[in-house]
């Protein structure tokens, strides 16, 4: 069950990345799997999020890379390049030593000095925190139309789409990059390994955390519009109609369905 998840993720992964599908998307993937973990594991508690806005000056050092039974581990010391998969070998934490298996098996990696390649010049400062941190945050709030805060959160128009969104997921090489880690193997550009980390689903839980703070705003709570291509902007075709595709994972919802937290059948809130 947990490969299903990262099987679904890379599936047809442009159909739900970059267009207005991506933040309905994965609120409902992150709300499937906070339902399997209570199905499947008999885990009762909340899904908790990573306000990583507050670690934005440095992010490392967050409490959510310790390594004792209440964080994540950090990214290890054993380098291993799998097949052309690199990274460092996750060691210490929970989740030491686990083992993934999409694209094929290996142990869960991670890379925190990758961002230096990415951001050569410092534009966004120390593991890129100055493209999640909260002037970032409060300028997605501030986003009059749906697009327009996903535009901010997914990097449109930026740079290597350098946003509250992809940070995260570009100052870490490893499993929770996703496609770009692949770069360069037999897997580029379909495969997005990042549900790999599980960490991934507290970064998510912290994109819906802002997204739901946007809908409280007065008027925002059912708006949704934008483009249904992949990075293309001049389309502007997205209906709250539109079903969301998971590939088996569960029925595929209608936008709508995903709009109010609150509703039924996620009925959870902030």
């Amino acid at each position: 069950l947990y490969d299903a998840f990262t099987q679904v993720h890379q599936t047809n992964w442009t159909d739900f990345h970059g267009n207005a599908y991506f933040l309905p998307w994965h609120r409902w993937f992150v709300w499937v799997h906070s339902e399997a973990m209570a199905s499947e594991c008999g885990y009762t508690g909340p899904t908790p999020y990573w306000n990583y806005s507050m670690d934005y000056k440095n992010p490392f050092a967050s409490p959510i890379f310790s390594t004792d039974e209440t964080g994540f581990g950090s990214h290890g010391r054993q380098k291993l390049n799998v097949s052309g998969l690199v990274g460092f070998k996750v060691d210490n934490g929970p989740f030491a030593n686990l083992k993934v298996n999409l694209p094929i098996p290996h142990y869960l990696m991670r890379n925190f000095s990758a961002w230096k390649d990415i951001d050569k010049t410092g534009e966004w400062g120390y593991a890129l925190g100055e493209a999640f941190s909260p002037k970032e945050v409060a300028r997605a709030l501030s986003a009059k139309k749906f697009i327009d805060l996903e535009a901010i959160i997914d990097g449109y128009n930026v740079t290597n789409f350098m946003g509250l969104h992809n940070g995260p997921h570009f100052f870490n090489s490893g499993d929770w990059l996703g496609p770009a880690w692949l770069n360069g193997t037999s897997w580029f550009p379909q495969g997005s390994t990042a549900p790999n980390d599980p960490i991934f689903w507290n970064h998510h839980a912290y994109i819906d955390n802002i997204f739901w703070t946007w809908q409280q705003k007065p008027g925002k709570q059912w708006l949704f519009n934008g483009n249904t291509v992949f990075w293309n902007q001049t389309d502007d075709s997205a209906r709250p109609t539109d079903l969301l595709p998971f590939y088996g994972l569960g029925p595929n919802p209608p936008v709508a369905l995903a709009l109010k937290t609150e509703n039924w059948p996620l009925c959870y809130t902030y």
